[in-house]
């Protein structure tokens, strides 16, 4: 068995370097004549221009299909050197180890054609894969001005198509404190603070290019694991640009606890939930919903639901203000400090916390109404509430950007984090 699958390996690799050296020539002669068509176009005009695009249409297309035959021609020696997995399988090997060859077709022929036909790089990871490519330490940033950083909203605009940021050049963020950032081709991460009804808010924005980049790690590595570690331990282990304290699911028996895409957990009596799903959107349930083990799970493979973080309540939903008078965690009528998950747009996000700077502890929390009015004028779609006080904590490259209570973080169970996509050495 492992004899076929190392000749199986041994020729996807011969084949792939086959794709990549004819798409590589076919994009050096598209890069070419996109060098000349200033001239072309110069000698002549508007026909040879069009000339120059109808031939650099053509090499892409011979391109993408080349591409094509030959992925497919790779798949008939997939099917005979894995064979058959056995029917008790509870998840198939055959399937996992597909989802791998996928993953590396497209990072490595996408970034060949990137150019070719306008076809932009697409690198996504695999969710069974527990550490994520390293980021590049030259990719982070920091200042104090936030006017010096346009070129910075301007390259992750081009990058990553994002419509509007809610950072803003002209925010004044609090004093002795700096802008952070990290940006390359798939991720941008940028935190700030504020001083806001006499507290101290943290604001961490990220877009990301695809949505597996958004994850979810569990102490240990494993559901169930008697593991802890701080935030920022487990964002340095798994590689994380930007981590947050998730919900702390080994501390309570509370909502719904879904872990690549299995349900391991339900108590909805009280609770709201937010669920993850493979567009990287968040979707809730409220109080009563999923009531057994059976619907959850058809509820998740119905949409398509990668994990999920279990605290609450719901502060947005579709836009418009939605938090309960009461709940049942989170002491909601209680100044405290706080921590909240919003979802922009199309993978773009904003983890917040709310709390003291250490040292001054006089200053204010708020209780979750005022948070959830401050995380709406965000103009966030969604907005969900993560576990607040000494739990709350947000890092960015492994090192912790907001204040915490009692000026250090908690052991805790789990994390959600950002990473890059981007394979290492790129």
């Amino acid at each position: 068995m492992g004899e076929r699958i190392f000749a199986v390996q041994r020729m996807q690799t011969d084949w792939i370097w086959l794709i990549l050296i004819v798409v590589v020539l076919v994009a050096a002669a598209n890069i070419v004549l996109k060098v000349f068509t200033k001239k072309l176009t110069e000698s002549f005009g508007k026909k040879g221009a069009a000339a120059i695009r109808a031939a650099r249409t053509v090499l892409g297309t011979v391109a993408v299909i080349f591409s094509v035959i030959m992925t497919a021609q790779l798949m008939p020696g997939i099917m005979t050197g894995t064979g058959v997995p056995p029917k008790t399988s509870s998840k198939s090997v055959n399937v996992a180890m597909m989802d791998r060859y996928d993953m590396y077709i497209t990072n490595k022929v996408s970034g060949a054609l990137d150019g070719v036909l306008a076809i932009d790089k697409v690198y996504w990871l695999n969710d069974e894969t527990l550490i994520a490519p390293k980021p590049n330490p030259s990719c982070y940033g920091s200042t104090s001005d936030p006017t010096s950083i346009q070129w910075v909203l301007d390259e992750a605009r081009d990058k990553l198509d994002i419509e509007e940021f809610v950072f803003d050049t002209g925010v004044a963020i609090c004093e002795g404190s700096e802008i952070k950032y990290y940006l390359d081709e798939t991720i941008f991460a940028i935190t700030w603070k504020r001083f806001i009804d006499n507290g101290v808010y943290t604001y961490a924005e990220v877009k990301i290019a695809h949505p597996s980049q958004f994850r979810r790690f569990l102490a240990g590595g494993t559901y169930g694991a008697d593991k802890q570690f701080f935030t920022t331990q487990m964002a340095s282990d798994v590689n994380a640009v930007l981590a947050s304290s998730g919900d702390f699911y080994k501390f309570r028996n509370f909502g719904t606890i879904v872990y690549e895409g299995e349900v391991k957990r339900i108590n909805n009596q009280s609770a709201h939930t937010c669920f993850i799903d493979d567009q990287g959107d968040m979707i809730f349930t409220y109080q009563g919903e999923l009531n057994t083990l059976e619907e959850a799970q058809r509820f998740v493979d119905e949409n398509n639901i990668r994990f999920s973080i279990a605290f609450g309540p719901v502060l947005v939903d579709n836009g418009v203000r939605c938090e309960p008078q009461d709940y049942l965690m989170g002491e909601v009528n209680e100044e405290y400090p706080r921590a909240g998950l919003c979802q922009m747009g199309k993978l773009h996000y904003l983890v917040v916390t709310a709390g003291r700077e250490e040292g001054f502890f006089h200053l204010n929390v708020p209780d979750i109404h005022k948070f959830a009015e401050r995380l709406a004028e965000t103009g966030c779609e969604k907005a969900y509430t993560l576990d607040g006080g000494q739990t709350a904590a947000i890092a960015l490259g492994g090192e912790m950007v907001n204040p915490t209570q009692y000026g250090s973080q908690r052991l805790i169970s789990d994390i959600f984090y950002f990473a890059t996509a981007l394979p290492e050495g790129e």
